[in-house]
């Protein structure tokens, strides 16, 4: 699995458990990762998505939609509907991928350190742990004005997937988070629409319309 495709599998994910929430409190600006603890909720949780991928290898942005499920600790699952079909699974540590026409691939990620890492960390998001969490990122939160938007920028500490990642951006609301950007460390940027957002993925995507979708969803 790629690192693209684990962490948007992730955190997609976390930001699954808070769409039924109702209005919560405004974050405190002396809590960076005062958001994580919104997104804590028991499984299952499922969530639409839509990503655009940006790369120097593409011609144009690489759309795709599905749906994402969480089953509980480390058992996930994600599902591409458009404009393919694929089916990625990860159970106690084993990844199973399916694609129409393709059959199925496997592997365990044993075979790579640095994303069994990156995945019992981001467990932590789900359960809305965030010592855990603040033990692989260093995370900084930045609030608009009115002090209901946010936004949590997560950088790994690890130097080995520090080569893979330059960093996380979550964009939210009191209502829950909206939007996942991943900058790899080449420049390749992959942004997720979630929830009800994943329906407004522009017909032409770009960096700029994208990044202004994520921070004025209204």
């Amino acid at each position: 699995m790629t690192l693209r495709g684990l962490l948007g599998l992730m955190l997609a994910l976390a930001s699954a458990t808070t769409w039924a929430r109702g209005p919560e409190t405004t974050v405190a600006k002396d809590d960076a990762l005062a958001p994580i603890t919104r997104l804590a909720q028991p499984p299952p949780t499922q969530v639409a998505f839509a990503e655009a991928r940006f790369s120097a290898l593409l011609s144009r942005p690489l759309v795709v939609s599905g749906q994402l499920s969480w089953e509980g600790g480390d058992r996930l699952q994600r599902h591409v509907d458009m404009p393919y079909v694929e089916t990625t699974r990860i159970v106690d540590g084993e990844v199973s991928m399916h694609r129409a026409g393709r059959g199925t691939r496997h592997f365990s990620l044993d075979r790579a350190p640095p994303l069994k890492a990156l995945l019992d960390s981001l467990v932590a998001v789900l359960s809305g742990d965030r010592a855990r969490l603040s033990k692989a990122f260093t995370p900084r939160l930045d609030q608009e004005g009115d002090g209901q938007g946010w936004t949590l920028t997560l950088k790994p500490k690890s130097p080995q997937l520090a080569r893979s990642l330059s960093h996380i951006r979550l964009d939210g609301d009191r209502q829950g988070l909206r939007c996942m950007l991943i900058t790899e460390a080449n420049g390749t940027l992959s942004v997720d629409l979630l929830g009800p957002l994943a329906a407004r993925m522009p017909a032409q995507p770009t960096r700029a319309n994208l990044t202004a979708l994520c921070r004025h969803a209204d």
